[in-house]
Parts: C-alpha cells; sequence; structure tokens
C-alpha cells in the first residue's frame, strides 16, 4: 500500500462539500422516516386483510399515453367486524383473495386502514447506506493524503 501527500485542489473541496451536504441531508431523512415508520408500527394496529376486489381505472402518465391502474379492495375484520378500504392506484395488480398486510388505528379504522408494502422498510436503510456513503466520501474529497493499492511510481 503506497501513501501519498498531495495538493487539494477546488473542485475536490466542492465535490467534498456538496457530497457531505448530499450525505447529511440524506441521513437525516433516512432517520426522519424511520422513526415516522417506528411510530406508526408502535401506535397503530397491524393485521391480515384479504382483497375481495380490484377496481381498475384508466390515467394518463406524463407522456400523455393511457395506462391502467388497479387497485385492491382489501377487507380485514375489527372486533369481529369487517371492515373494507381501496387502497393506493398502482400499475400492478394484486390478485383476488392474496392474503396482505393491513395497519390501521383502532379509533378510526375505515379512515386510517392502510395496506403495508412487503419491501417498505428496506428504502429507509438503502437512504441510509447512501448518505453514509455520500458523507465518507465527501470528507475523503478534503484529505491531502492519498491511498492506493497499486505499485508505487
Amino acid at each position: 500500500m503506497n501513501i501519498k501527500l498531495r495538493q487539494v485542489t477546488f473542485d475536490e473541496r466542492f465535490s467534498g462539500i456538496y457530497l457531505v451536504f448530499f450525505g447529511l441531508l440524506m441521513l437525516g431523512l433516512s432517520f426522519w422516516a424511520n422513526k415516522k415508520t417506528a411510530h406508526e408500527r408502535a401506535t397503530l394496529t397491524e393485521t391480515q386483510g384479504r382483497v375481495v376486489e380490484t377496481l381498475h381505472r384508466r390515467e394518463r402518465d406524463i407522456k400523455d399515453k393511457e395506462k391502467d391502474t388497479y387497485a385492491p379492495v382489501i377487507e380485514f375484520q375489527v372486533k369481529g367486524d369487517s371492515v373494507r378500504f381501496t387502497g393506493y392506484y398502482d400499475t400492478t395488480r394484486t390478485a383476488k383473495g392474496n392474503i396482505v398486510t393491513v395497519r390501521y388505528d383502532p379509533k378510526q379504522p375505515t379512515t386510517t386502514a392502510r395496506k403495508v408494502e412487503p419491501l417498505e422498510g428496506l428504502g429507509i436503510w438503502g437512504a441510509y447506506a447512501m448518505g453514509g456513503g455520500c458523507l465518507v466520501y465527501g470528507l475523503c474529497q478534503f484529505s491531502p493524503i492519498r491511498f492506493s493499492l497499486g505499485k508505487g511510481e
């Protein structure tokens, strides 16, 4: 391993500042999203629901092309009573009879129910990794020390 000292250029300082700022922003947003999800898990009730119907509508995208979107109608039980709600419209169709995870506020199950996506928390950890990587690489841009695994010159 070779270690070299060198002059830090303006471009490296500028990119370092940008990466540190972006990394801190990503870490802050990740922390906020993680805290929000943890609060939701602590305060809302989670149960299993069944897709009883799929609603269909045709929309136009940004390029003014028509696309089909689908929303699942999900039914779940709250204290023996059936509650139905309509999920978000998406281009993927959820098959009738599928079992899905539902979160709701026990005080207002009909207005607060929502379908929990299977990989919902994965994006938060990806944002943590991206923010941490940008922060570390941005801080490395300020260092006059460079490490090299190649042969010395």
